[in-house]
């Protein structure tokens, strides 16, 4: 690995820094993609199976066991594939948890979309959590329900997490053209296969996007995508060309935790997002490490 988590106690120890530019650990960083998860309180499907090394707890206390080393000043859950049915039950739990951590200042809640019209009343019930500022529903394309309930977010002020992988950028593109009004937030840099060095294939179909004003992108499941053996080369060219299609004013970072530990640690991935954005300006890198995120979440 081209980067050690054995760096990060010490950000500003990562690279150098050119005279009067602020060290990393000067600027607050907002984690805008955490997830935590009691297993004993809610049913995740997709965490089943001992061979799951993500099948256990993870809570608060491991968190800030990870990141401890960082300026995380605020943090934005994100839902995390409980049972639909139990996506309030979800909320409020978060609600908890942000009364043990302050920092939790946001959550983008699952709610089924599909219901349109039909779900306004619980839509309605769901905004009465202050907590909530936007909805992650994987997005059903050309279903009408879906896009009705889409419409209903614009109301309440939220975001929608826009989470496809790149295979469905396009369709993806033709969703966020209907809502022009709708800010839209892509999640994990819409999933490249960075494994398989396909960036080509990937960067067509997320270059449309620098048009849309109302598109964010977040960056984050880098490792994931890249795999256990990644080197920070092969990260560099996917951050190069989000910054480059969505510019400075419409990236956020995420962590991703726990679901990073599939491919690294938390530091592993903060010590190269710190390495990847070490070529922006002070101006810039305070955009991204928080400033854009506190617009898009309302923090």
């Amino acid at each position: 690995m081209a980067v050690s988590g054995a760096l990060v106690a010490d950000p500003t120890f990562l690279f150098p820094f050119d005279q009067g530019c602020k060290n990393p650990s000067d600027i607050p960083l907002v984690d805008t993609h955490l997830h935590l998860w009691d297993l004993s309180a809610m049913d995740y499907p997709w965490l089943q199976g001992a061979d799951n090394p993500l099948a256990k707890n993870f809570l608060l206390p491991d968190f800030r066991q990870a990141g401890n080393a960082f300026p995380i000043s605020k943090m934005v859950f994100v839902e995390c594939g409980r049972i639909p049915e139990q996506y309030l039950q979800e909320v409020d739990w978060v609600v908890d948890q942000s009364e043990k951590d302050s920092r939790i200042a946001g959550m983008v809640a699952y709610f089924p979309l599909e219901e349109g019209d039909n779900g306004l009343e619980a839509i309605e019930l769901l905004a009465k959590r202050k907590i909530v500022r936007g909805i992650r529903r994987s997005p059903i394309f050309g279903h009408s329900g879906f896009l009705r309930g889409l419409e209903l977010l614009k109301r309440f002020d939220w975001s929608y997490d826009l989470n496809v992988n790149f295979r469905q950028l396009p369709d993806a593109l033709a969703l966020v053209k209907r809502y022009p009004d709708q800010t839209f937030v892509v999640d994990h840099l819409a999933n490249p296969d960075i494994a398989k060095g396909d960036w080509k294939t990937w960067a067509r179909a997320l270059a449309p996007f620098a048009s849309m004003d109302q598109v964010y992108c977040k960056v984050s499941g880098m490792l994931t995508k890249a795999g256990a053996g990644w080197e920070l080369s092969d990260l560099q060219p996917y951050f190069d060309t989000v910054m480059e299609v969505f510019g400075p004013d419409r990236v956020v970072f995420g962590g991703d935790w726990p679901v990073v530990l599939r491919a690294g640690t938390y530091s592993d991935w903060m010590a190269a997002f710190y390495s990847l954005s070490q070529h922006l300006s002070p101006e810039e890198k305070e955009k991204l490490y928080y400033r854009n995120a506190e617009k898009v979440y309302d923090l």
